[in-house]
């Protein structure tokens, strides 16, 4: 490898070896050979620098950026392969004595696809795989370990390849708009998050509650929030919380994973409990809620998960 290209990594954050402050020499340790061959790897493959970046930062994200990077790749061979076809026919049908008129209409009739923009390329059809480790990953045991836990991941990626539930494919959609930061971002706090929840006893579930009644009021004063979750509510929030609150996922991952069981516990007492309190001794602040929020809040059809996910704004910053 070129001294110029290990530098660049450096440059761009991808390494950070020490440096050796007699001669003022980058010291490369062992941790940092293996890193170099790793960016190697997926170089080679042709990941872009702002990808491995958040891998490295956040390892998790790693199984979302392959499986949403290889379904790229399949819309380009698909396309590749439509150009290889048109250009073909253009070779075969030009007469021996080109004129561009001939050219012209040999080119018309080869259909040659118009070329893949950034949107098309990752955006569209809707990746099961993709969303599933996304949705499920940090509740899945970092090895599946039986057969029967196995068929239940696959039939749950089946069940999203199959379904016509619009929320996978607005969900979808979110995802693939988001820079490789957000979704950095997007699963480090994910991962958090959902390990604070299944840290709680009964006493932490109460105490969690009144942290949240504080939030949402200081969320509901802050502009810039609530415009925050008014443009993604309907792209994300919603979507998500309809998900994660369908009843046959939820069966099929508690089956394979006992994390997720104790989260889900967890998470709808102190939804219920919160719903509660601000039916009864907070109603003021559930009505500034609905005053505020308008038709970006859903308390009866997301089981009220609506209130600690806005609540959970602040956690986000």
């Amino acid at each position: 490898m070129k001294k110029r290209t290990i530098y660049f990594y450096i440059k761009e954050e991808l390494l950070a070896p020490p440096v050796n402050e007699e001669n003022g020499y980058y010291d490369f340790q062992e941790e940092d050979i293996r890193r170099i061959m790793l960016i190697s790897e997926f170089r080679n493959a042709g990941f872009p620098i702002s990808m491995i970046r958040s891998i490295i930062k956040e390892p998790a994200t790693a199984s979302y950026y392959l499986s949403s990077y290889v379904s790229a790749m399949k819309k380009q061979k698909a396309h590749l392969e439509k150009t290889i076809e048109s250009i073909g026919y253009v070779i075969e049908k030009l007469p021996l004595h080109i004129s561009l008129d001939s050219l012209y209409a040999t080119m018309l009739n080869a259909r040659i696809p118009a070329a893949i923009n950034k949107e098309e390329l990752h955006g569209g059809d809707k990746d099961s795989m993709v969303l599933n480790r996304y949705l499920w990953r940090p509740f899945i045991p970092n090895e599946i370990k039986s057969d029967y836990q196995e068929f239940l991941w696959s039939k749950i990626n089946r069940l999203v390849a199959e379904s016509n539930n619009e929320d996978y494919e607005t969900l979808s959609r979110y995802l693939n708009s988001l820079c490789p930061q957000k979704i950095e971002e997007l699963y480090k706090r994910s991962g958090i998050h959902l390990a604070f929840v299944v840290s709680l006893d009964e006493k932490g579930c109460r105490n969690y509650v009144d942290t949240l009644k504080k939030y949402i009021d200081e969320n509901l004063k802050n502009e810039r929030l609530v415009r925050q979750w008014k443009q993604n509510y309907k792209s994300f929030y919603l979507p998500s919380m309809r998900i994660y609150d369908s009843s046959m996922e939820q069966d099929i991952i508690a089956q394979i994973s006992p994390f997720f069981a104790k989260y889900r516990e967890n998470i709808h007492k102190i939804c219920r409990y919160l719903y509660d309190d601000l039916l009864g001794k907070n109603e003021e602040l559930l009505e500034r809620m609905n005053r505020i929020l308008g038709d970006c809040m859903d308390l009866t059809g997301c089981h009220h998960a609506v209130l600690e996910a806005f609540g959970g704004l602040l956690l986000e910053m």
